[in-house]
């Protein structure tokens, strides 16, 4: 085929040009080129290529100590209030296992009064368990409602 003076004869052409400006001019197109589009191209200075790295939580203020008795005071203020608030999400599961448990041995109450009625199956031991006023077990269910 052609080699590369010979392409660029048949690409450039200057009539009537002197062959300086003619050099020039073959220079000039020669280092003009077109940069291809952004989306053809693998790496963009313009597009973030990475997610942020994520920052450990106590780096920005691990240099900076700002310690003052009222942030000292304050951190311990709210430390306690939650501290409390766990406390009272403690005491109210404790409560309503308990009246779970309660429900659980009334159900277990009613199931025992009707096994005479029902087929024979094994079962394995049975604790007697003491009968309970419906008034009791309807204020619980209730109590129940107000912990949920």
């Amino acid at each position: 085929m052609f080699d590369q003076e010979e392409f660029d004869k048949y690409l450039t052409v200057f009539e009537g040009s002197s062959p300086e400006d003619v050099s020039h001019a073959r220079h000039f197109w020669s280092s003009q080129s077109l940069l291809p589009p952004l989306e053809s191209r693998l790496v963009s200075a313009d597009i973030r290529q990475r997610l942020p790295v994520s920052r450990p939580r106590g780096s920005s203020t691990a240099g900076l100590k700002l310690s003052s008795p009222r942030l000292d005071a304050l951190a311990l203020r709210q430390r306690q209030e939650e501290r409390r608030r766990y406390e009272a999400m403690a005491d109210q599961k404790k409560e309503i296992l308990a009246l779970l448990r309660k429900q659980r041995e009334q159900r277990i109450q009613k199931e025992l009064v009707s096994v005479d009625f029902k087929r024979k199956v094994k079962l394995g031991p049975v604790k007697p368990v003491q009968l309970q006023d419906a008034s009791e077990s309807e204020m619980e269910k209730e109590l129940v409602k107000q912990l949920q």
